[in-house]
């Protein structure tokens, strides 16, 4: 993987900026190959995409994108990258195969206000965008890289939508819906992606984080973060019903399910951690990553093995990191030092080996 003189000056400029930058060299191989995304939102600085060997955490490159972004995604069969710029109200394309070049050229895709965590659908052909200014779901076009539709989250004006997931089948998003403010009660939506509709929405709790729906369609987790809680949903018939709630951790955020369903990886945002919940006892083990300040999303390898964890840095003059930790045994089995900033939040892993 060629390493261009424009990743050389990025890296230069966070030199001189941050006071030192530790990239990644000699680390312990994990048992998976791949590409791990990530992006680094300080607003003190110059914000980043970088890419990273999923097998030794080498750094493959590292370009510039909007001003804070939070979320990242490589939809399948594009041969993009965007990334979810919040304060620039937009997201951030990048042809993969022109990542490495001395001058990529990005895309902007204007999109609602603050544009926060965004996924994928399966086909790789729309993202859906929650836009955390409003109670909205922009829908974006892969092959045209345009905002085409929006779907009201909410039925709450006021409402600020979070999070959104889309099922395995791409017929169906569900919504972590804020209330006003951090402090009133948010909710959970569904939502038909081939009409937009609101099929329901119920009261989740205060200040909702994310929802992850089971490949079966049958059980919906959802972060509440100001209550410190997993709560589980049985959303198999028409209407959700609560449950069982499971305390997992200071300010629970983003999760992602092992592919057997056994382990719900939930990152922990009050606090460099994540917790490990088993989905049978809802035993929870935690990780913690001390020396940072806070934790930011997570990605799993495609067996689900390991996660791939973003790491703020404690003090802004240092670099961020990411983490890779093995879901087994809830140890820390490698650190990737982030290349020119100390707030990496965003992070998606894919199979496919950037070239």
């Amino acid at each position: 993987m060629r390493r261009h003189g424009f990743v050389l000056l990025l890296l230069a400029v966070a030199l001189a900026a941050g006071g030192g930058v530790a990239v990644a060299g000699s680390h312990q191989r994990t048992a998976t190959s791949g590409t791990v995304w990530a992006v680094e939102r300080f607003d003190g600085g110059l914000n980043t995409l970088a890419a990273f060997n999923a097998a030794d955490g080498a750094v493959l490159g590292v370009v510039p994108v909007g001003r804070r972004p939070i979320g990242v995604v490589a939809p399948p069969g594009t041969g993009k990258v965007y990334t979810a710029d919040e304060r620039s109200d937009q997201l951030t394309v990048i042809e993969k195969s022109a990542f490495t070049q001395e001058r990529p050229r990005p895309k902007a895709i204007q999109v609602g206000g603050f544009p926060h965590h965004l996924v994928s659908s399966p086909d790789g052909k729309r993202l859906y965008v929650a836009e955390y200014n409003t109670h909205m779901i922009g829908v974006v076009d892969t092959e045209i890289d345009a905002r085409v539709d929006g779907f009201y989250a909410s039925g709450n004006p006021q409402a600020k939508t979070h999070a959104v997931w889309v099922t395995e089948d791409g017929k169906t998003l569900y919504a972590a819906n804020e209330g006003a403010t951090t402090t009133s009660w948010g909710t959970v939506s569904k939502i038909d992606t081939s009409t937009g509709q609101r099929l329901w929405e119920v009261p989740l709790g205060l200040r909702p984080s994310e929802v992850l729906v089971t490949p079966n369609g049958k059980t919906l987790y959802a972060t509440v973060r100001n209550e410190n809680l997993v709560r589980i949903w049985d959303v198999s018939g028409g209407r959700p019903e609560l449950v069982r709630d499971v305390r997992i951790g200071t300010q629970p955020d983003t999760m992602r399910l092992t592919p057997d369903g056994k382990t719900l990886v939930v990152g922990l945002r009050g606090m460099p951690q994540l917790a490990l919940m088993n989905t049978q006892t809802l035993a929870v083990r935690h990780v913690t990553f001390d020396g940072y300040g806070i934790s930011g999303h997570q990605w799993l390898s495609d067996d689900g093995k390991y996660t791939f964890i973003a790491l703020e840095a404690a003090v802004t003059t240092q670099p961020g990191a990411i983490a890779v930790v093995d879901n087994d045994t809830a140890a820390r089995v490698d650190l990737w030092r982030y290349p020119g900033g100390p707030w990496p939040h965003g992070v998606y892993y894919e199979r496919q080996v950037l070239r």
